[in-house]
């Protein structure tokens, strides 16, 4: 029996230097994947919200962008309405620190010359920290293309379908956490990587990694409590606290492209190891998550 589907739209006002590439381009690192599409200013992904999977269609125009929720007609739309803007939001960075950012600008010459002719970039952040918590174990210590295989994988194994979409929305800890080990090894997942991304599916969803409320911790105890995770490194918890719980000043040691690209701003000899990657994002505090987001970009970038 087919669902009937509801829709509920609204428009955001971007700021005049809103530089929407960087937020298409990071939601829709796979652009034909099973949660996303990507085509010209549209983005459309499938996403969970308050554990509704819906459609979100994206579309920027001239100083806004027009958003669209789709779901099954049945869900709790009052209850699920207040939540879209601010899910939105974060997924655009809206939200960051940009008033810091522009004073370090101004007042350090290194700054400013990391930004060169580079427009102004904004944070995108996941849809949700599972999302990035997701990613960020499945990353680790594989290529990019590789990655993307595995999380499409991920996504069309315990994805939740949409009423009215051919998307599927990003599994949530309760999905991941009901998979057994043999499923994911099945998809070329490691035995370790099998291991560590179920156990921290079930973390989050006994309670014992509080994930959403790290966010309002400091960067400190976050980071703390997310290396307690088996499987968690500095690196997958740094990239967490940047990409899924919004800190502002945190920088993914352990990182190759921020070590690349520290190299090629201060044309040193060799890529910095992690402790010497961590003494130079110094200069960059308290703003080093978009210092790392400005290296990451000028790696594309002619040299």
């Amino acid at each position: 029996m087919q669902q009937v589907v509801a829709q509920h739209g609204f428009t955001l006002s971007l700021p005049a230097d809103y530089h929407a590439a960087t937020a298409l381009a990071y939601h829709g690192r796979d652009p034909a994947g099973p949660a996303e599409r990507w085509q010209g200013n549209r983005l459309d992904k499938g996403l969970l919200l308050h554990g509704a999977p819906l459609s979100l269609q994206l579309e920027f125009d001239a100083g806004q962008v027009h958003a669209v929720l789709s779901g099954s007609a049945l869900l709790d739309w009052p209850a699920l309405l207040p939540a879209a803007e601010p899910a939105v939001r974060r997924m655009l960075g809206l939200d960051g620190q940009r008033e810091n950012w522009q004073a370090l600008v101004e007042s350090r010459p290194a700054v400013a010359r990391l930004l060169g002719g580079r427009p102004a970039l904004w944070l995108p952040l996941t849809a949700e920290p599972f999302e990035a918590l997701c990613w960020a174990i499945i990353g680790q210590q594989i290529n990019l293309s590789f990655a993307t295989a595995l999380r499409r994988s991920l996504i069309q194994l315990a994805g939740l379908p949409i009423a009215g979409s051919a998307l599927l929305a990003h599994p949530g800890p309760a999905e991941v956490a009901a998979l057994q080990p043999e499923q994911l090894t099945a998809l070329r997942f490691s035995r370790s990587k099998a291991a560590y991304l179920l156990g921290a599916a079930r973390a989050v969803l006994d309670g014992s990694l509080p994930l959403a409320a790290l966010a309002g911790q400091s960067a400190s105890e976050a980071e703390r409590q997310l290396l307690a995770l088996h499987g968690v490194g500095p690196w997958t918890a740094r990239y967490v606290m940047l990409r899924g719980l919004g800190f502002a000043d945190c920088a993914p040691i352990g990182d190759s492209g921020l070590a690349t690209a520290l190299q090629r701003f201060h044309a040193l000899p060799q890529r910095p190891d992690a402790r010497q990657t961590e003494q130079l994002m110094q200069a960059f505090a308290p703003c080093r998550s978009l210092a790392t987001l400005h290296l990451w970009a000028s790696l594309s970038e002619n040299t």
